[in-house]
């Protein structure tokens, strides 16, 4: 039996690129312990980062190409830029829940998480519907799908910084948490007679994505509440899952305007 990866669910990530290592040096929501910054980088890139680097009192170390290549594994990527960054935005599930009390319990909670979505990329974007609709966070298994890394920072254009991440072991756990906790579940699934629109979210909500090509997994699917589909007009049977994912931040943040969308308030 293999070992699970030590860096999977770690608070201590690796980022590069020029954007996203600026948006972890001026972000909230994440720690940069050092900057490594390639020798012979572009002057302009230098001075961006040094300046930015200097603001945050975080130090820079100069580092060979063949360097940070080995430390950020993304060569074709890492625009000569690279930060080890801790991210301050995670919290276990189980932590998540105890904190809703007083205030926090009235008000509405809104979640999304997603079922075997392996796409760092389609993971990234998905952050950032998550952030853009204001949800209350993002359910994030260390087994079954990519953890925070490089390329879902690079894809959620800085958004992972502000994504309240609400770390479990499996889904299932973190999903059975929610629901002992008063969270009604709903899995997107396209052949459901029922719309994600029809209704507007239950006080204690949370939303389960599956993968474009397997859908939920059966343990997910006897587990959910209820499933939904998201109407569609004409052919198709899905959507990309990232845009799916939009679709339900926004209706569930109540800033799709319609059916499902009144009511939702602080």
């Amino acid at each position: 039996m293999s070992r699970r990866d030590p860096r999977r669910g770690s608070t201590e990530i690796v980022v590069f690129g020029r954007h996203p290592v600026l948006e972890a040096l001026s972000a909230d929501g994440a720690e940069v312990e050092c900057v490594q910054l390639a020798r012979g980088a572009a002057a302009e890139l230098s001075r961006t980062v040094q300046s930015a680097a200097e603001r945050a009192g975080v130090s820079i170390e100069r580092c060979s190409r063949d360097e940070l290549s080995r430390i950020t594994q993304a060569s074709r990527h890492d625009q000569g830029v690279a930060a080890r960054v801790r991210l301050l935005n995670v919290i276990e599930v189980e932590a998540w829940i105890d904190g809703m009390k007083g205030r926090a319990a009235r008000r509405a909670q809104r979640v999304l998480a997603l079922d075997g979505v392996t796409n760092s990329q389609n993971v990234g974007m998905v952050v950032r519907s998550v952030v853009g609709a204001g949800l209350d966070g993002l359910l994030w298994p260390i087994a079954g799908q990519p953890w925070a890394n490089g390329l879902v920072v690079r894809a959620a254009a800085g958004a992972l910084f502000r994504c309240p991440i609400l770390r479990c072991e499996t889904l299932l756990e973190g999903l059975a948490a929610l629901q002992a906790a008063g969270f009604e579940v709903s899995g997107l699934d396209g052949a459901a007679e029922a719309s994600l629109f029809d209704a507007m979210p239950p006080h204690r909500a949370a939303y389960v994505l599956g993968s474009e090509s397997e859908g939920l997994s059966s343990a997910v699917r006897e587990l959910v509440d209820r499933t939904v589909a998201i109407p569609m007009n004409g052919p198709l049977e899905s959507l990309n899952v990232a845009v799916a994912a939009g679709l339900v931040c926004f209706h569930a943040g109540g800033l799709i305007r319609g059916v499902g969308s009144e009511g939702i308030s602080d």
